[in-house]
């Protein structure tokens, strides 16, 4: 087996003699070489090639590339070049239009150097591979020829800035910046499984379009990895290709083939770059630099950059810790070490954002969390929110306590009883049998103990059990910790914002447990200080919860407004409150179709939060099922019924896998797929999902929940479609006494439960008795939403049925003539 020259130590030689004058080169080598032939070899093949093309050395020393012709009117195939927009190492760029009558802006770029008739086949092999790729956020390509030797590629013409430009211009936070790296990580996946590896992922190669949306451009100069056999390449050609300084791989600059993992470096560099600002290796001003620093430093954790660099204190924070790591692991320079493909890559990206184990974490005591989470997913939601509630509970204090010793103290007391939790928890400790409920009440019992003294920390800390109780669906348990908090906030005279905060909390506990009139009382209480005081963040979650509370005690059209100044906070944030955004559209959607009737406008609403979901959240978020489930909502008061089962059911099944089949969430999506069911008039399979549903979700939120009585229409209506009359009724029966007691007697839902027993009533041929009831129903429904409200075409068609089979056709006739086709 013959020897490989060490292309590190090549390298080093030859660009330390391109500092030489030429008369001097060839002793120096000589000198350094001594007996190794193969590596003095290789170096003088590098020489000879600067000799020939002084362009090399100008290159690789940082100097100014010369001027490539401007072809500007030049003909290429069927494109005419109008504008130059840019020159590089590789070629230049035009903005070009058809020549055919086609109307089509493309961008056309020319390479440098001569294409020759030997590699016009593999140019034009290599461009088919490229055509085959397709990706929303690949610029495809669509032609490619020859001219005058010059090869050219004609590609989608993308209008935006590069993507650092567009990330500084739009000020995106951390989160928003790997969503960002996660789109382009799936294009390239794309791209590798085309057999292509792209080899020059840097920031002017990633333009980022209108809305937002990433284009990964020019793989003009990507490289079929199915590279034919026949094809010989001096190593000392290859050896000396450019590349670009800060996101080239070490093995590019050392000449050797490019694959996949030399990608996850690329991406890794642009990730370094979008997290920190800075480049990796950015004291290096040339190539040459650069060359040296890649092959023999390593790069410098971000977290550490960012801090050097004066970035705020909340960015380091950020980056310290799982993304150090992901992002030290992309950029190894050992190609073995690193990320095995870009899915790996992505998949630890995501792992970040989901607060989940990261892959590329050393494994250390102080990582015990992500191996108890490893152990017991259940508890991840709680065990991330309790351990960010570390980080950011001494500013909290610091501000209240007004005392910097007291405020430094903060995260090593929280420390310690994160630490004390867990131990808790852990099976090593012999707790093989650990529930999410008992680490619950071990958080809350925990916190009031360990904190008897220090009640600002102890209420902040309950503050986080009472959200994640309530995020996992245990209502009462999360009201006694907010209770509790409350108590300390005023006791020990907090902000007026920190007791804002709580009573939000208390708002959206008292809403999940149906108490609308009293969530909507303590909301308006909070809202006042959070507007004054609170961020955006803070009050997009006040309005959301308020605006649910005041669609539910007739407060509608005050619950529009209250859902449009969110939407306002929301998009005047950006990208950072998209997920915001995504919720107010939601709710939107829900009250403009359910209350008013505005089908249509609710249909745009509910497709907008339903494509944020899908661009912002993975397959099994909460809350992009709830837009799923909002969305199938929409479907179906457009007549798209059979378009939104399988929405509701890929929802329902997630929730259930994810959240638990008791959870809220959960029981909200199984009442959207029996609304469906009956929409479908698959009465037999509504019944029964409707019947056990209604008496779970009896036991779970209680019998007077609003839920609840909705499920037990949903039963009710269902029953008297299969004729099971008497059943039917008496479900219907029993949900208009629940709604008699928590909502005012003119309220929309009284009138629509007093349809559906009319119709009961109609059925069972008790004429007289369902007469009334469906004109009073009929009337109060139009005067409440108008004739075009889906309850009140319901209780026209109910009339027209009842007169028909009273046999009074001029009666049924007229009624016949309200409802639409």
């Amino acid at each position: 087996m013959s020897r490989q020259v060490d292309r590190a130590q090549a390298y080093g030689i030859f660009s330390a003699a391109l500092e030489l004058a030429p008369s001097q080169r060839a002793a120096y080598v000589s000198q350094c070489c001594g007996q190794d032939d193969l590596l003095q070899q290789t170096v003088d093949e590098l020489l000879a090639i600067a000799n020939a093309d002084p362009r090399t050395i100008g290159v690789l020393r940082g100097e100014v590339e010369p001027a490539l012709e401007d072809r500007t009117g030049w003909e290429c195939g069927r494109f005419r070049l109008l504008e130059l927009l840019g020159a590089g190492g590789m070629g230049a760029v035009y903005r070009a239009e058809r020549t055919d009558g086609v109307p089509q802006v493309v961008a056309v770029k020319l390479l440098r150097g001569e294409i020759s008739d030997a590699r016009t086949e593999r140019f034009l092999a290599e461009a088919r591979i490229l055509a085959r790729m397709e990706h929303p956020a690949i610029a495809h390509l669509i032609d490619v020829g020859i001219r005058e030797g010059a090869g050219w590629i004609a590609m989608e013409f993308v209008r935006g800035p590069s993507i650092t430009d567009y990330c500084a211009t739009q000020r995106l936070d951390t989160t928003a910046r790997i969503r960002l790296l996660l789109t382009i990580a799936d294009a390239i996946s794309v791209a590798h499984r085309n057999l292509v590896v792209h080899r020059d992922i840097k920031p002017s190669n990633v333009l980022v379009a209108a809305e937002g949306h990433p284009k990964l451009i020019d793989f003009g100069i990507a490289t079929a990895l199915t590279t034919p056999t026949d094809v010989v390449v001096s190593d000392a050609v290859e050896f000396s290709r450019v590349f670009t300084p800060h996101y080239a791989a070490p093995e590019q600059v050392k000449g050797e083939p490019a694959t996949v993992v030399t990608d996850v470096f690329g991406l890794g560099a642009l990730a370094y770059r979008l997290l920190t600002g800075i480049e990796p290796f950015a004291q290096a001003r040339s190539a040459l630099s650069y060359l040296h620093a890649v092959l023999h430093q390593d790069v410098a954790p971000p977290s550490e950059v960012a801090y050097e660099a004066g970035m705020h204190i909340s960015i380091v924070r950020r980056l310290r810790g799982d993304l150090d790591c992901i992002l030290l692991k992309a950029l190894a320079r050992d190609p073995a070490k690193r990320y095995a493909s870009i899915r790996d890559f992505a998949d630890d990206l995501a792992a970040f954002l989901a607060c989940r184990p990261v892959s590329a974490h050393v494994p250390s005591a102080g990582y015990r969390l992500a191996k108890f989470v490893r152990r017991r997913a259940p508890v991840v939601s709680l065990v991330a929110l309790l351990a960010a509630s570390v980080l950011t509970g001494a500013a909290f204090y610091g501000l209240q306590a007004r005392a910097v010793a007291q405020a430094r103290n903060v995260a090593l007391r929280r420390g310690e009883f994160l630490e004390e939790l867990l131990k808790s928890a852990d099976p090593s400790e012999g707790r093989r049998d650990v529930t999410v409920a008992e680490l619950l009440t071990t958080a809350t019992a925990t916190a009031e103990r360990k904190f008897a003294s220090e009640p600002l920390i102890e209420a902040s800390m309950l503050g986080v059990i009472a959200q994640t109780q309530a995020d996992l669906g245990r209502y009462g348990e999360a009201m006694v910790a907010n209770n509790r908090q409350l108590d300390l906030l005023r006791q020990q005279d907090a902000s007026a914002l920190e007791i804002g905060r709580a009573l939000s909390v208390r708002g959206l506990l008292l809403r999940a447990q149906g108490q609308w009139l009293e969530s909507e009382r303590v909301l308006k209480q909070a809202l006042p200080a959070v507007r004054a005081h609170g961020s955006p963040e803070d009050m997009c979650f006040l309005l959301n919860m308020l605006g649910a509370a005041q669609s539910r005690t007739g407060e509608e059209v005050a619950a529009e407004a209250t859902y449009k100044e969110e939407i306002r906070i929301a998009s005047g944030a950006g990208p950072a409150l998209r997920d915001q955004l995504m919720l107010a559209y939601g709710a939107l959607s829900l009250l403009v179709g359910g209350e008013f009737g505005r089908y249509t406008e609710a249909e745009t609403y509910a497709h907008g939060a339903w494509d944020i979901a899908q661009a912002l959240l993975p397959a099994d978020h909460p809350d992009r099922l709830i837009m799923e489930n909002a969305y199938a909502r929409a479907l179906i008061n457009v007549d798209r019924e059979a378009e939104a089962e399988p929405l509701f059911r890929d929802a329902a099944n997630a929730e259930d896998r994810v959240l638990g089949a008791d959870h809220h969430d959960t029981l909200v999506t199984d009442l959207g797929l029996v609304e469906d069911l009956i929409e479908l008039k698959r009465s037999p399979e509504a019944i029964d999902l409707a019947l056990p549903l209604a008496h779970r979700i009896d036991r779970v939120l209680g019998a007077d929940n609003g839920y609840a009585l909705t499920a037990w229409f949903d039963y009710g209506t269902a029953a008297c479609e299969m004729h099971q009359d008497q059943a039917g009724l008496n479900a219907l029966r029993h949900v208009e006494e629940g709604r008699l007691r928590l909502l005012p007697p003119e309220h929309r839902l009284i009138h629509s439960v007093r349809s559906g027993i009319g119709i009961c009533l109609t059925h069972l041929r008790r004429y007289a008795e369902a007469e009334p009831l469906l004109l009073a129903a009929a009337s109060g429904l139009e005067r409440a939403r108008g004739a075009e409200f889906r309850p009140t075409q319901s209780a026209f068609r109910a009339l027209r049925d009842l007169y028909t089979a009273m046999n009074e056709p001029d009666k049924a006739a007229s009624w016949a003539a309200k409802v639409r086709s």
